[in-house]
């Protein structure tokens, strides 16, 4: 068993201070960095770090709240950051049930309305489940044609059989078709991982089209994400060496992605394997 695979199944989860001793459990300054640490089943780990002001504060569950802003400039940020959120939602959940390949659904006419694809995703989804119990997980987003018909894109996770898919997407809507990517069988960029479908998936939510039809951008099966490992750690140290140190020294892994940005509400730190 991996290090990450024994700490994402660890329920007893180490402390920060263990692997970085200036970060501290509890905030003790008003100006700070909020660290958080997530192991997934995939292997794969994220450190992010967000920068916060003595009037900011973090809500239960995470998210971060600032009080004494402008609305303007909260229903402005908000706008630009959605899909932002909703990017890291799916990059988290396929990371989480491991998906490895792409099923693709598509419909015969050509089908507009959003509110009823939708409810033919619930239905399948159903359907799913009802043939493949222990198995169906999911992550959907939607694709506009340019001629306005929608399809979806599904990130799933193992094999399925290809004519039971089928039979399934046309008990709902009749004359659809479906189409499966797998992995292949080499190592390298041609083969489909967790953060590979996450980019895939992520572009649909960044087309104007999208944006303008879908206020529900996405949906996905029930999944359980990681139970965080949270810290605290104050300002004038290099936030991303920090967060790659916290990386190797917890996973003895490489780092494979550095992201930072001061353009949103909250400047952000993130390092991944």
């Amino acid at each position: 068993m991996s290090d990450s695979e024994d700490l994402t199944m660890n329920t007893s989860l180490p402390a920060l201070t263990d692997f970085f001793p200036l970060a501290t459990e509890n905030r003790d300054s008003g100006n700070t960095w909020y660290l958080s640490v997530k192991f997934f089943n995939s292997g794969d780990v994220e450190a992010m770090a967000l920068k916060l002001n003595s009037d900011d504060s973090i809500r239960r569950g995470g998210g971060a709240k600032r009080e004494n802003t402008e609305k303007k400039e909260m229903d402005a940020i908000t706008l630009s950051k959605s899909q932002s959120r909703a990017k890291k939602t799916i990059r988290h959940r396929l990371m989480q049930m491991c998906s490895d390949r792409m099923l693709t659904l598509t419909y015969k006419e050509n089908m507009t309305d959003l509110k009823q694809g939708w409810s033919d995703i619930k239905k399948f989804s159903r359907l799913m489940k009802e043939a493949f119990p222990e198995d169906w997980s999911y992550v959907c987003v939607p694709e506009f044609q340019k001629r306005g018909a929608v399809h979806f894109h599904m990130g799933i996770s193992g094999y399925y059989p290809v004519n039971k898919v089928r039979a399934i997407w046309r008990a709902v809507v009749g004359e659809g078709n479906i189409d499966v990517t797998s992995p292949r069988q080499t190592i390298g960029k041609d083969s489909w991982n967790p953060k590979r479908i996450a980019n895939y998936l992520g572009k649909y939510l960044s087309k104007e089209d999208s944006v303008e039809f879908n206020k529900r951008r996405y949906s996905s099966t029930s999944i359980t994400l990681p139970t965080p490992i949270t810290g605290w750690l104050a300002l004038g140290l290099p936030i991303v060496s920090v967060l790659s140190s916290i990386i190797t020294k917890m996973t003895a892994k490489e780092v494979g992605s550095v992201w930072s940005s001061d353009d949103g509400y909250f400047p952000i730190a993130m390092v991944s394997t």
